[in-house]
């Protein structure tokens, strides 16, 4: 009977740990917003903090990190700073995005699609003369 309850206890400690592991933030992530003023953009969230956001005609954007904070109701919000001013702004509480353009400040609303995983590529180091480092 002991052996039994602590099997059991066991197999709940796996399911907790499991069911937590599922709400884990995916470390390399794609997804589109659309808002006015602005074509369709792809938003890439990379390992270390890395942001991109692409959109038509060749423009591309890069953002290092982002700044946590909370709206006046308490909401938690994430802000990614992009270099050519730019700001795009995630409620985490209400899953709702919004973007600033050219560090102007008013705010946007955007529309999103679901955000699904990319594969991580490992490229090979090379040195200065171009041979692969081992």
């Amino acid at each position: 009977m002991l052996r039994l309850l602590a099997l059991g206890g066991l197999c709940a400690c796996s399911f907790f740990a499991h069911s937590s592991e599922g709400t884990a933030p995916l470390q390399n992530s794609e997804y589109q917003i659309t808002c006015p003023g602005r074509p369709t953009m792809t938003v890439t969230n990379a390992q270390y903090g890395l942001t991109t956001v692409l959109w038509a005609g060749d423009n591309f954007q890069i953002a290092s990190g982002s700044q946590q904070s909370r709206t006046d109701n308490g909401d938690k919000v994430a802000i990614v700073l992009f270099r050519n001013g730019d700001q795009m702004v995630m409620n985490k509480s209400t899953n709702e995005t919004f973007f600033s353009y050219d560090g102007k400040k008013n705010l946007v609303s955007c529309s999103r699609t679901g955000e699904r995983e990319n594969s991580t590529v490992t490229l090979q180091r090379t040195d200065a003369s171009g041979k692969v480092e081992s």
